[in-house]
């Protein structure tokens, strides 16, 4: 790889309409490990898309001729949303119709160093594994490897770790200093967690306001007060929900059981469920943890209904047996979700404001005239959100920590019996996260909402939890056994 010193002078960005990000003086050396952390909407992927020349310079001096490659989160989903058109166009060629592969995306790739890359990443029995069936980790993995044979002399890494396990993040964190040390190639690292953070940087910094507020030794950034707070120090008074408005009270449900599967049995590849017998009963809070891949997901479509083996399976969820009638809609009322999926599939241009009031009925988008009581209750969720003031923007142009804030406050109003949160805090800066663990405490503890709760991080867990379901992987192979504790 190529490396040379990069260099901005003054150079300020142009974002849209009158908003521009300020760059301002920046050197980067090829041996430089920098990372930078900052609130959600401050300008952290507006940094990587300047840093990846993905913005027009309006003002300043950028680097000429160099060439940057970025790594994220956000380009894993749209790479997964670029396969799911291409699977679904009427005129997809059974090529297409199989989807995108790894071995596809590196066909244009230096063959000689494409090899070379994927011995090191241990990539050879993914090439030709659709990538809608790669976990978390090796879809990133994948980019990386991607990027790596461009040839970059900047690689820039935004929020690479959201959605991944405890072991594939450490993975991962391993595998972007290798690359630093053996490619010889400049990092800049773009994180929300401590424990993200390498221990071999260079210099760390903080973005805030669309600029470069802070950049200096890690040292003296994590004794800045507004950095402690970004990385989920910061202490809350007690908070409290709005009252939802009695139009949707539901009624009271029969049984004491709000959730009953029995016997349940899933296989795709491998046995994912395997006579899995599983009751949440009315005053539960579960917490649900295992591995990427474990069944975490499968089981929560269960509940759902988003999965098409629920009518295979003995399973009865708010006084429902699946397959006896009723419609989605009869089970959606009785529950609000939060995950990735729908995140993904969340594609309306609501504004912020619509994006909660949507959580009323259910929808994506809002179809229904809101009343004034129901237009109240979701200003009152923005607010204690501290999305207020974003009320009336798109939803497709708030960041995607905001985006996720706006998700869980829409699944919180209407305060439903039941609760599924699929890695909720994703994304979500260290205030907002320790906001949101108030907000579901809250309800553990003062609402009639029972809460299932999946995350990779110990330190998202809220106190309040019941019970704990958890995926043991066995042994080093593909198979888990589902334990079941109270707690």
């Amino acid at each position: 790889m190529t490396s040379r010193t990069l260099q901005w002078h003054d150079a300020i960005y142009t974002l849209k309409d009158d908003l521009k990000f300020n760059l301002g003086n920046l050197t980067i050396k090829p041996d430089d490990l920098i990372v930078f952390i900052g609130g959600n909407g401050s300008g952290k992927t507006s940094l990587a898309r300047a840093l990846g020349c993905d913005l027009k310079l309006h003002s300043g001096s950028a680097p000429e001729n160099y060439h940057p490659v970025l790594v994220s989160f956000e380009k894993q989903m749209k790479l997964l949303e670029d396969d799911y058109k291409m699977r679904n166009n009427d005129n997809a060629s059974h090529e297409e119709a199989f989807g995108i592969t790894p071995r596809k995306l590196f066909a244009s790739l230096d063959q000689s160093l494409l090899f070379e890359v994927i011995k090191s990443m241990k990539l050879s029995a993914l090439l030709d594994t659709p990538i809608r069936q790669l976990s978390g980790g090796e879809g990133r993995k994948v980019l990386l490897a991607q990027a790596l044979c461009s040839k970059p002399n900047l690689i820039i890494f935004d929020t690479p770790f959201d959605a991944l396990d405890v072991q594939t993040r450490l993975e991962l964190l391993k595998l972007i200093d290798e690359i630093h040390t053996k490619y010889a190639t400049p990092i800049v690292l773009i994180v929300n967690r401590p424990s993200e953070i390498p221990d071999t940087l260079t210099a760390m910094g903080i973005i805030s306001d669309l600029k470069i507020a802070k950049l200096a030794s890690r040292k003296e950034i994590e004794l800045d007060e507004d950095a402690k707070v970004l990385l989920g120090n910061a202490k809350l008074m007690d908070v409290s929900l709005p009252k939802t408005p009695l139009k949707f009270a539901l009624p009271t449900l029969k049984s004491d059981k709000i959730i009953s599967l029995k016997n349940i049995n899933v296989t795709y590849q491998r046995k994912v469920l395997d006579n899995l017998n599983f009751e949440v009963k009315k005053g539960e809070h579960w917490q649900i943890i295992g591995p990427n891949g474990a069944g975490k997901s499968t089981l929560l479509s269960f509940i759902t209904g988003e999965n098409p083996l629920v009518y295979a399976n003995d399973v009865t969820v708010f006084d429902f047996k699946r397959g006896s009638g009723e419609s989605i809609w009869d089970i959606k009322k009785y529950y609000g979700l939060v995950s990735g999926t729908l995140h993904l599939n969340y594609r309306v241009s609501s504004s912020a404001l619509n994006v909660v009031l949507s959580g009323f009925y259910d929808s994506i988008g809002l179809y229904n005239q809101a009343s004034d009581e129901e237009i109240n209750c979701a200003k009152g969720f923005l607010k204690i959100a501290g999305l207020l003031d974003k009320a009336h923007e798109s939803f497709k142009n708030l960041s995607f920590g905001q985006q996720r804030m706006l998700l869980i406050i829409r699944a919180l109003v209407k305060n439903p019996p039941l609760l599924i949160l699929d890695e909720p805090l994703q994304g979500l800066d260290g205030y907002a996260r320790t906001l949101v663990k108030s907000f579901i405490s809250y309800i553990m503890k003062n609402g009639n909402t029972s809460v299932l709760f999946v995350s990779h991080h110990d330190e998202d867990t809220p106190d309040g939890f019941t019970n704990r379901l958890s995926f043991i992987r066995i042994g080093q192979g593909e198979n888990f056994k589902v334990c079941q504790e109270k707690l």
